[in-house]
């Protein structure tokens, strides 16, 4: 007579009907997390290499009696230049000529807000270099609001 519209299942394939989106809705946590850790730390990583090589080509501006903050500048790459904060320092107290100590820092944060916990603060880079001959300007900064540049 009547019967009923659900059909009992016959074969396994049926019985895990819905095991595919519960496997998918544990591991996407854990994907999402991974793939945001790779955004923030690459950009992490991106800013760090800009700030180091700001300050080594500000050192060797500086060494050679070039702008250092100008310098500086010109290399932070895709850093944001109101954010850089650059300041050097030249140290005689080994002796004539001395060495150039150039540090620069840079506020970092989490692109995507998931690691703001982690990738809060700054990251500084310090780079020291013999002068060449004796400094007519022995120090100078730009925005720098914090910690000492020496040896």
């Amino acid at each position: 007579m009547f019967s009923s519209c659900r059909r009992k299942p016959n074969r396994p394939e049926d019985r895990q009907r819905g095991a595919s989106v519960v496997e998918f809705a544990i591991i996407l946590p854990l994907l999402l997390t991974m793939l945001l850790g790779v955004i923030d730390f690459g950009l992490f990583f991106s800013q760090n290499i800009g700030i180091q090589a700001a300050a080594r080509e500000g050192a060797r501006q500086g060494i050679t009696q070039g702008d250092v903050i100008a310098s500086i500048t010109s290399a932070k790459g895709n850093l944001d230049s109101t954010k850089l904060q650059s300041k050097f320092v030249v140290d005689t107290t080994g002796g004539a000529p001395g060495k150039l100590v150039v540090c620069v820092r840079y506020p970092q944060s989490s692109a995507s807000g998931f690691f703001a916990w982690m990738l809060n603060g700054y990251s500084e880079t310090k780079y020291v270099m013999k002068m060449e001959g004796t400094a007519t300007v022995t120090s100078g900064a730009k925005n720098w609001t914090g910690g000492t540049c020496a040896m």
